[in-house]
């Protein structure tokens, strides 16, 4: 069982010299279990997931002190500090990548407080202790350490607190500078990304105000992004916090976070090389990405409601009727099966999900119904949350397992709470119906029935500020452990919500991303009008969570409303099929053969549902090694060009292709409308994947066409997917 954090107190100036001496990753690799970064020092030098595992250990070859210069000379980079005024420079043989002129900073009673000179106090083989004098006379201790051959930690420790609410950092982003990562969320505004999707938004978010409060529902965040200056640079814990992207000042690029109350630290980590190695870097600190098993890479059907209803015989088992149409529709068509999803209200209880039984009303025999489904491939997946209600609700309330303040969210930092959740669980996946089901579908640990402020203690010392993006991983890993136990080599987890770390638990889903402006509440019908840009946001959120270490990721076909143009359904279901997850969810049918638009029953739309379907399924394997390298060495599945084509201007920021792998090129449409578009060819010869004799020679960029059924799709010539 996980012993208690300590309480917030002052530490002694004693406790805080030897707390920084040891070179404490802090509450960033606490939350993410990599304690021990130690074990596997060694920093990949091939890009494309290959570990080199031989890699030279890290080591301090020779430190020189001058009157205004430490210089710290590593194996693969050198520190320049300079002491006073204070900056740092990190660079290698082919110049610096990372500079701070001086401006770390402090914010002590509303006003900044910077490091404005620095003297050396102690060396070892990873890095250097050194005394700071801050501009308010104050002393700190600035700790920089080598963590590996391609990272350092950069961590102030204040030795007086008084007043300390948040700390920053200033850096200079030069107008050529493009930053990648942080959210998969296009706008700042958390509502209308979900309501309205608007036409802005690319894969570079110079001009942007970026908050770090995990919101719902596109939930998605890491405090962690990619300069096309070669590093990528880590926020260290869990508090919130904001990017200034060159929005207010130009030139300049300011994170400021909260301050920890109980580690009281300012502290962030500077990954160095390309995306691939920075990824490497990133997950060896906060987790390599889970393997999933094969299965994860069918596609996945389900429905935001399967209404109750007389039943339809199939199989010989009375079965809902929403449920037997998808069923035998499949089977009528000959489309091939995957992952069957149900969603709450799945169960018993007024909110669909009191307990861990199926609803008999909805689902009569539902033992039986699922045999059947298994019996016919299909891999059954339910929706879970953090809450506890109804029964299960009064259980956790008078045994203190909710959260401070809350009515049914569970507080993950108390280990009885955790192991009460796990153990319903695991005695469901044991029973009649469980022992059919695959995956949990993790929802709502995004929302705010979370208790997220200063004043809400939970049961581990923390408060809210301090839990609230930490709350999603806690929450997956909890399920993760119990797939992990129960189904250890077919099951997995599917998370909406996403904090660094999250990657070691579940992969991901891209929240209700709408193709109505509409109401997000699934009560709600959509009434609004159409629109294609939810399905341009997906382009991409799917390729920010390649830079932000997520590398499993589907998005809900046709969005989460109800769509009301079948050309984006058409088109969405494309970007599905050469996305990581293929899923169809969402409010509707999301069924060619009942559609909500005209025709009713679609043969065009139902021919390409089929075909889709049968090449994302042709792709399993591919995926599935995909999934290895990313589980390896944080490699994504979804690639931008700029990860294989970072010298090609016309790859830096294209946000409407993508690799998938190496050797697939993806080109969709995305506009209600178009039947070509512009197809940027980097610098390789691709095979028209739907005309095997068609060849280009990239770099090029060129029209292609594409019509309604037509997805651009193109393979490296020479790729064994061509056969």
């Amino acid at each position: 069982m996980r012993g208690r954090r300590r309480k917030a107190g002052r530490l002694s100036r004693r406790q805080l010299l030897k707390w920084a001496a040891r070179g404490s990753l802090g509450s960033l690799a606490a939350l993410a279990g990599c304690g021990d970064y130690g074990d596997d020092d060694g920093a990949s030098s091939t890009p494309r997931g290959t570990s080199d595992e031989n890699a030279d250990p890290v080591g301090l070859v020779a430190a020189n002190e001058t009157a205004s210069l430490i210089h710290l000379q590593l194996r693969s980079f050198a520190l320049a500090v300079t002491k006073q005024p204070f900056s740092l420079l990190i660079e290698t043989d082919s110049g610096p990548f990372f500079a701070d002129h001086g401006r770390l900073y402090l914010l002590r009673d509303g006003d900044r407080v910077t490091v404005a000179s620095v003297s050396l106090r102690s060396k070892d083989d990873d890095g250097a202790l050194l005394d700071a004098t801050l501009s308010d006379g104050s002393a700190a201790l600035l700790v920089l350490r080598a963590l590996t051959s391609r990272t350092v930690a950069v961590r102030l420790v204040p030795l007086d607190t008084a007043g300390i609410t948040h700390w920053g950092e200033v850096l200079d982003t030069p107008d050529d500078e493009l930053i990648y990562g942080l959210t998969e969320r296009i706008v700042a505004d958390v509502i209308a990304s979900e309501v309205v999707p608007e036409e802005v938004g690319s894969l570079n978010r110079k001009g942007e105000l970026v908050s770090m409060y995990i919101a719902p529902t596109i939930a998605a965040y890491t405090p962690f992004y990619h300069s096309s200056r070669g590093y990528g640079l880590l926020v260290g814990g869990t508090m919130p916090g904001s990017y200034d992207i060159g929005a207010t000042v130009a030139g300049e690029l300011t994170f400021e976070f909260e301050m920890d109350p109980q580690a009281r630290v300012a502290e962030f980590f500077v990954f160095h090389g390309d995306h691939y190695e920075i990824l490497d870097e990133y997950t060896r600190l906060t987790g390599r990405p889970f393997l999933p098993p094969r299965e994860i890479f069918l596609h996945w059907r389900g429905r935001d409601v399967l209404p109750p209803g007389a039943t339809v015989e199939v199989d010989g088992v009375a079965v809902n009727p929403t449920l037997a149409d998808d069923l035998l529709s499949y089977e009528r068509y000959g489309i091939p099966v995957g992952t069957y999803h149900f969603d709450r209200p799945w169960a018993v209880g007024e909110q669909g999900y009191g307990d861990f039984v199926f609803d008999p009303n909805r689902f009569p025999n539902a033992s039986e119904m699922l045999r059947v489904m298994t019996d016919r491939g299909w891999l059954p997946q339910v929706w879970v949350s953090n809450w506890a209600i109804d029964i299960r609700g009064q259980e956790a309330r008078a045994a203190g397992y909710l959260a401070p303040g809350s009515d049914r969210a569970i507080d993950f930092t108390r280990p009885r709470a955790v192991e009460w959740l796990q153990a319903g669980l695991t005695d469901f996946l044991a029973g009649d119906e469980g022992r059919h089901v695959n995956a949990f579908f993790a929802d709502r640990s995004d929302e705010g029935d979370v208790p997220s402020d200063a004043d809400d203690v939970y049961d581990d010392g923390r408060n809210g500020r301090q839990v609230h993006n930490a709350y999603p991983v806690e929450y997956v890993k909890a399920l993760h452990d119990v797939i992990h136990e129960s189904r250890p080599d077919t099951g997995w987890v599917v998370s909406r919500a996403a904090y660094a770390g999250s990657q070691r638990y579940g992969a991901t889903w891209g929240g209700d991303t709408h193709s109505r402006e509409g109401a997000t509440i699934p009560e709600t019908p959509d009434t609004g009008p159409s629109t294609d840009l939810g399905l341009r946001s997906v382009l991409i959120s799917m390729q920010r969570c390649a830079f932000m270490g997520l590398p499993y990721w589907g998005s809900d076909i046709g969005g989460y409303s109800d769509f009301a143009d079948r050309e984006v359904f058409a088109r969405w279901i494309q970007v599905g099929a050469l996305s990581p997850l293929m899923r169809f969810h969402g409010k509707g049918t999301k069924a060619p053969w009942d559609m909500p638009t005209e025709p009713r029953f679609d043969q065009e739309v139902l021919d390409m549902y089929k075909r889709y379907v049968e090449l994302h399924h042709s792709l399993q394997d591919y995926l599935y090694d995909l999934a290895q390298a990313a589980h390896d060495t944080g490699a994504p599945l979804v690639r931008p060009l700029v990860f294989n084509y970072p010298d090609e201007p016309k790859a830096l920021d294209r946000w409407d292709q993508w690799l998938l792998g190496d050797d697939l090129l993806v080109a969709p449409v995305w506009r209600s409308g178009e039947r070509s578009r512009s197809v940027y060819f980097p610098a390789e010869r691709w095979v028209d994947w739907w005309d095997r004799a068609r060849v280009i020679a990239g770099p090029l960029e060129q029209q292609e066409q594409a019509p309604l059924d037509h997805l651009p799709l193109f393979a490296r010539e020479g790729s064994p997917l061509l056969g």
